[in-house]
């Protein structure tokens, strides 16, 4: 069964890799170097949060949904904020992911 614990350490998990990832790209290599301090930082929290979701729920199941849902935060950041560029493609390929996510979640609802 999945733990609201887990699932908050997840959610964390989740939040502070898209922050290391936009903080990294912020930093410019390491011209800033306040952003890329910021972005290790964040990504060993990430871990630890992790390592924390992992004594309460599946690994597979969470890999999957940590990957796939900093991959849409991080797609759609890029595009809001950076002004990235994106085709229909990539978005068709995005709602694969989210399908994913989604049916993973319905699946293991209630384990």
């Amino acid at each position: 069964m999945h733990s609201v614990k887990g699932n908050i350490y997840l959610i964390l998990t989740i939040l502070f890799e898209t922050l290391a990832i936009i903080l990294m790209k912020k930093a410019e290599g390491t011209i800033h170097k306040h952003c890329f301090i910021g972005g290790a930082v964040s990504y060993a929290l990430t871990f630890f949060l992790l390592t924390m979701a992992l004594k309460y729920l599946p690994m597979g199941y969470t890999n999957a949904i940590w990957a796939g849902a900093s991959t849409l935060l991080v797609f759609v950041f890029g595009i809001m904020y950076f002004k990235e560029k994106s085709s229909l493609l990539d978005f068709l390929f995005l709602g694969c992911i989210l399908v994913g996510i989604l049916g993973l979640n319905i699946l293991h609802k209630g384990r």
